[in-house]
């Protein structure tokens, strides 16, 4: 009796820990349903319906999912609606939680479609992105070099169209004084002597005689008339001035070249009145 309890408490141990052997393979090795997704990537959904329209529920500040529908078509009497997701929470969310239909009429037939966020994906996400950020890509443009060697060729080039065959300043000539009425009338003399004077020489000639004779005659703002008047009544300067006139506006009275050339040397200073 003894050994039969014994033989059926070793039969019970037995059984139920296989019972707990199995529960718990079965436990590790069931699937699950639910879609595991990184939180804060946007993921995408394919959901066909052929109920009325689908559209997004009202946002809410705050929710777990935030939901939208990127895009919709029709294919066989249904439709087809790219939805777009992204999870914030961890923990299970059905996305059709956050769908309504567009006429406000029940849904029914939409299967559920179920998300699990998982915080471990998005720690191995983002150290998957700083590895990427570590190992960097390095593209070899030299934009760098580029705009250096465009920015030397730009201020070289300015600098040669400043500096280069620009034209020299022109040298002033130097200023030389005015001739005084001696030295004009030595030149007007040497004309004269050499072949005759021209129209605007004669002129000039006369000029400087009147300038001449006035000295000492009239004061020096007096008026032409007065002056040749005064010129004409002197004892040295009135006999001159006929001749002058008459040899400037009456080429055929008989006063020779000779005669102005005298009264030329008569007003030239005394040590430059003779010349070779």
């Amino acid at each position: 009796m003894a050994a039969s309890k014994t033989s059926f408490r070793g039969w019970l141990f037995r059984g139920l820990a296989g019972l707990v052997i199995g529960v718990g393979v079965w436990w590790f090795l069931q699937e699950d349903d639910n879609l595991k997704v990184p939180l804060g990537v946007e993921q995408a959904a394919i959901i066909t319906y052929s109920g009325p329209g689908l559209v997004v529920k009202p946002f809410r500040y705050g929710v777990a999912v935030n939901v939208r529908i990127a895009q919709v078509t029709e294919q066989g009497g249904a439709k087809v609606y790219d939805v777009r997701y992204l999870v914030n929470r961890e923990g299970e969310h059905d996305l059709i939680e956050y769908l309504m239909s567009d006429n406000g009429a029940a849904l029914s037939g939409l299967p559920s479609f179920k998300v699990k966020g998982d915080p471990k994906l998005s720690k191995e996400l983002e150290a998957r992105v700083k590895e990427t950020e570590d190992i960097g890509i390095e593209v070899r443009g030299y934009y760098q070099a580029t705009l250096v060697g465009l920015f030397v060729f730009w201020i070289l080039w300015l600098l040669a169209l400043i500096f280069w065959r620009r034209p020299k300043k022109p040298v002033p000539a130097p200023v030389q004084a005015p001739l005084t009425v001696a030295e004009q009338l030595r030149r007007l003399l040497a004309e004269l002597e050499q072949g005759g004077l021209s129209a605007a020489q004669k002129a000039t000639l006369e000029m400087l005689l009147l300038r001449c004779w006035r000295e000492g005659l009239v004061p020096a703002g007096a008026p032409m008339a007065e002056v040749l008047a005064a010129i004409a009544r002197g004892e040295r300067t009135g006999e001159a001035l006929v001749r002058l006139q008459r040899w400037l506006h009456r080429p055929g009275s008989g006063v020779a070249d000779a005669e102005i050339a005298q009264i030329i040397r008569q007003r030239l200073p005394a040590q430059t009145a003779v010349r070779p």
